[in-house]
């Protein structure tokens, strides 16, 4: 009859569809199985390529053409004259150092970074000491900064954490940008890790806001937060 046909033309189509739906699910589970897995071997080449760069550090503020035509010797020379023989126990080795691959800026504008590999690792970690230590850095009358060469995926994740870092300025507070992207705050009762930069600010925007301090008294920060390319000078733009 007419309705016995018509129903077994709707258990087909309804066959049809289920049929479809489920090749539809299998798909989608592969393609989240496949989207963990691009994320996964992302987070491994990032990884990869900051394990690359674990000995090279950025000089910013160097002005342009000051290295001449032997930027190595340049190198070995300018640590030991900015930062002082007495920082580093033996000869500063450096395996290779050029300008961010860019063109070269014009007259007043901001000069490229170095970039520049350490033969030691050792003698990455006492610039960096040193260059905290001693504050402000000068290079004939202009300020120079040394900061760890990281990928621009990884400094991405650490400036998320600004916000953060403002917050325990104000609320004058030890603090500490770890590696890869952990921050650490020295609270009364004792340090507290974030991983998450909102949980953070909003453990820190509950605290009370201390008395103004003088200067000298100001909160300090460890050389762990350096690492992150915004220790000091605020955020700098990525070169490569």
């Amino acid at each position: 009859s007419a309705i016995n046909n018509k129903l077994d033309n709707i258990t087909t189509r309804l066959d049809a569809l289920e049929r479809r739906i489920s090749d539809i699910e299998d798909q989608v589970y592969h393609l989240e199985n496949m989207i963990l897995e691009v994320h996964r071997l992302t987070e491994k080449c990032d990884d990869l390529e900051n394990r690359a760069r674990r000995s090279n550090l950025r000089l910013i503020g160097l002005l342009e053409g000051a290295e001449g035509k032997d930027p190595i010797s340049f190198m070995e020379g300018l640590l030991m004259e900015v930062l002082g023989e007495s920082t580093f126990p033996g000869r500063v080795e450096i395996e290779r150092a050029h300008r961010a691959l860019r063109p070269r800026p014009k007259e007043g504008e901001r000069p490229r970074i170095v970039i520049f590999k350490l033969l030691r690792f050792p003698n990455k970690m006492r610039i960096l000491r040193k260059a905290q230590e001693l504050d402000q850095l000068h290079y004939r009358n202009h300020k120079i900064f040394f900061f760890p060469d990281i990928s621009a995926e990884l400094q991405a994740r650490r400036r998320e954490f600004t916000q953060a870092r403002r917050l325990c300025h104000s609320l004058q507070l030890q603090f500490s940008l770890l590696h890869p992207a952990k921050l650490r705050v020295s609270f009364r009762e004792g340090p507290k890790f974030f991983a998450d930069p909102e949980e953070a600010v909003r453990v820190l925007q509950q605290l009370p806001v201390p008395p103004p301090v003088s200067e000298g008294r100001s909160a300090k920060i460890s050389v762990q937060e350096t690492p992150g390319g915004e220790g000091r000078g605020e955020e700098h733009k990525r070169e490569r």
